[in-house]
């Protein structure tokens, strides 16, 4: 039994962070402009991603599927806790 509860949170938070990386990956494919020295240049490559990663609207649903996934954690700890009792 706690064997099958460590694959279910380890199944958890590896599809939180599958998503968001593909989520991510998504994101850095949308061309993104940007100014430098007065000219307009395209983002490439890492650059892309590098800037998603400090935008808000990409955390703001990395933070509450984490909060989803803590949840998820702490409801199997108390059900492993209630059962060895």
């Amino acid at each position: 039994m706690p064997t099958l509860l460590h694959l279910v949170m380890t199944g958890v938070w590896g599809m939180t962070l599958i998503i968001h990386t593909r989520r991510l990956w998504r994101l850095a494919c949308v061309e993104q402009l940007r100014h430098w020295e007065d000219e307009q240049r395209l983002r490439t490559g890492w650059n892309r991603i590098w800037w998603w990663l400090g935008q808000d609207e990409f955390w703001n649903e990395v933070r509450s599927d984490c909060l989803k996934a803590i949840e998820i954690t702490l409801m199997i700890f108390l059900l492993a806790w209630g059962m060895s009792q």
